[in-house]
């Protein structure tokens, strides 16, 4: 009886943490049709939580019904926590990371690291949740782009902001 514990412990573990890691989390039963307790991340963690609570009963000495009964609870359980509080969590902060880069765009910041007109530089700015965000920068702009100079995200791509520079208006400096 151990050996079955210990085989669904081992499978579990490596099911969950293969499900967790190497599939798309927003679409782990959520928005499709069907049962989301039968998705492979929820029997992953249900075999987790038998294999679990059926080896800590072993240990501790339980009889067979009681281990059973324990596995069976601690599965239900391991099951409910994964698809009412992680899997939550997870689509939550994939969602938060589509903000990306793309919304840098409009925002203003200021030049840390001078920008020359045939390379880059850096500026550091606030994102959308007010986060200081230091990131390199390219500009068009006929001349160099020096420190402290207020600038206008205009593009990003990969690898940089694209920016430009924004004219001194002495009643906004005020």
């Amino acid at each position: 009886m151990t050996a079955a514990y210990v085989a669904a412990f081992a499978v579990g573990a490596i099911a969950l943490l293969s499900t967790l890691l190497l599939t798309d989390v927003g679409d782990a039963g959520h928005g499709h049709d069907g049962l989301p307790f039968l998705s492979l991340t929820s029997l992953s963690a249900a075999l987790l939580g038998a294999g679990t609570g059926g080896l800590v009963s072993i240990w501790a000495g339980a009889g067979a019904l009681v281990v059973g009964v324990i596995a069976a609870l601690c599965a239900v359980v391991l099951v409910f926590a994964i698809q009412g509080v992680l899997l939550p969590y997870l689509r939550r902060q994939e969602s938060n990371s589509q903000r990306g880069r793309a919304s840098y765009i409009g925002l203003l910041g200021t030049v840390t690291l001078d920008i020359p007109s045939d390379g880059w530089g850096e500026v550091a700015f606030a994102d959308a949740d007010g986060n200081r965000v230091r990131a390199r920068a390219v500009t068009s702009e006929p001349a160099a782009l020096p420190k402290a100079s207020r600038i206008y995200i205009a593009d990003v791509d990969a690898d940089y902001v694209h920016v430009v520079a924004v004219p001194h208006d002495p009643i906004l400096d005020h």
